[in-house]
């Protein structure tokens, strides 16, 4: 009789937490939207609220990578490196290697170099993704 009665609160709570979810997740998709279209100094502050959800926000930047215009390439590439998290050094390197775009190209390339002079994790696998994109 006890277990009953506790059902329902749990179920909503479960069902509360599934909805904020949702919404965390379809904010970061709109602002990677907004990154990925919108001139930097509207972007600006977008970029930043993505830099502080941190390693989270990546995939959904691969994914506008894939359809962004240059000037919005250029924009998410910020946006990793401002997250800073070395999950993102293969994209990088891929990028800086073979992007169609020469700003794209460059900032990557910027992005690993960056990276590559620091004396941790990230940036050993910043210098081997620098050595593996040379040609």
């Amino acid at each position: 009789m006890l277990v009953r009665p506790l059902v329902v609160p749990v179920v909503c709570a479960c069902a509360c937490a599934c909805a904020c979810v949702q919404d965390l997740d379809r904010d970061l998709q709109d602002d990677v939207s907004i990154v990925a279209t919108r001139e930097a100094a509207f972007a600006e502050p977008v970029i930043a609220r993505l830099a502080r959800r941190g390693p989270r926000a990546i995939p959904a930047i691969e994914t506008a990578l894939h359809t962004a215009k240059p000037t919005g390439r250029v924009q998410l590439l910020i946006t990793l490196r401002r997250i800073g998290d070395g999950e993102a050094i293969p994209l990088l390197r891929h990028l800086a290697r073979w992007d169609a775009d020469e700003a794209v190209r460059k900032e990557a390339d910027f992005t690993l170099h960056t990276w590559a002079g620091g004396s941790d994790a990230r940036g050993a696998a910043a210098r081997a993704a620098l050595a593996a994109a040379a040609p």
